[in-house]
């Protein structure tokens, strides 16, 4: 046969399948979807003291998770020239109650969605409809909601991910930010940065009603962004250029603030996301300092874990916090596009693995 014939012809998609199918090739060494990550014993307080938090891993691509693809997939990626999916500059999280993770991801400008149990990963959102996706809520029934600075809309998706309507067309939101589906009323709060104010809706889209305006006294607002709920259904706003928390009742009724300027332990440079832990815990992001502050319920402070840098338990302009029923915390760890994964640890569970 002559040099160049037919076997020329599947001699390099023979290679390729060969390489592909055992790892032996530059183009995935290293990157087993298998290994896992070194073991990290990372807590805070540092011993002696009883460690509270815990370092559990990062995630920035779905092979972080053990979420594989078939080899024909990757054949196929690698053929089309399709680049890896990985989270690029994250903000809003949640998860639901099926073992899936969704980040917003406001320069893919989607979705990403971690499925544990089924072990796959999928996309949310037309990344030719979204312009700045920042955060995200999810609501008893599946629905997904998206918040949209740039567009100034909340879009909302079924749990199959296809779009099922729009919150804001009549113009009432200008740059929605942190979103949050309230458990003992059924609506739906979305801060309006720009407007000074959080808007109440319905599920359908209705406005209810709303509060807030520009100001430094109780209940008023200077560029608020993030929001979350407690068991009650008090509403804990990030009031980011008051420097403060300020704590609401389901109705919007102002109820208690704390926080102040300043860069002593803390005290806000510039507050961002927040969440509570199911012991009622305020956990805040510290964007400018790159640490997450612990408060109680009356916002004292209790702990910070964190510090700039790019390793683990470190943050580049962190943003959006999550903690799930678990008491799982997620914190969007922005500028080093990942995610980075901790647990809180209940008194007397200091030895958790």
């Amino acid at each position: 046969m002559k040099p160049g014939g037919r076997f020329a012809n599947i001699a390099g998609p023979i290679f390729l399948f060969a390489c592909l199918w055992i790892g032996g090739c530059a183009l995935f060494a290293g990157n087993s979807p298998e290994a896992p990550e070194p073991a990290i014993d990372l807590v805070w307080p540092n011993p002696p003291e009883s460690p509270r938090i815990r370092y559990m891993r990062s995630v920035a691509t779905p092979r972080d998770l053990g979420i594989t693809k078939s080899i024909w997939r990757r054949i196929w990626e690698f053929i089309a020239g399709e680049v890896e999916e990985k989270i690029v500059k994250p903000y809003g999280i949640q998860t639901d109650g099926a073992g899936k993770i969704y980040i917003a991801d406001s320069v893919e400008r989607f979705i990403h969605v971690f499925d544990l149990e089924g072990r796959d990963y999928s996309k949310i959102g037309d990344p030719q409809k979204l312009k700045f996706p920042i955060d995200l809520a999810i609501d008893p029934s599946g629905e997904i909601y998206v918040s949209d600075a740039e567009l100034g809309r909340v879009f909302r998706y079924d749990s199959s991910g296809r779009p099922t309507g729009e919150i804001g067309l009549e113009g009432n939101l200008r740059r929605p930010a942190g979103i949050v589906y309230n458990l003992v009323n059924g609506l739906l709060y979305v801060v309006d940065v720009s407007q000074h104010e959080v808007l109440a809706y319905e599920p359908s889209g209705k406005l209810r009603f709303k509060f807030g305006h520009r100001g430094t006294g109780n209940g008023e607002f200077n560029f608020p962004t993030n929001i979350t709920t407690d068991k009650r259904g008090y509403l804990y706003v990030t009031d980011s250029l008051n420097f403060r928390i300020q704590i609401f009742d389901p109705q919007g009724n102002f109820v208690s603030r704390f926080g102040r300027p300043g860069d002593a332990l803390g005290e806000f440079s510039k507050p961002k996301g927040i969440a509570l832990d199911s012991e009622g815990h305020i956990y805040v992001v510290e964007g400018l300092y790159d640490t997450i502050i612990i408060f109680d319920e009356r916002g004292r402070l209790l702990l910070t874990f964190g510090s700039p840098g790019t390793g683990p338990g470190q943050f580049w302009l962190a943003s959006g916090i999550y903690i799930d029923p678990q008491d799982r915390i997620y914190v969007a760890d922005s500028y080093n596009s990942r995610i980075q994964v901790f647990q809180y640890l209940k008194a007397g569970d200091g030895k958790r693995p």
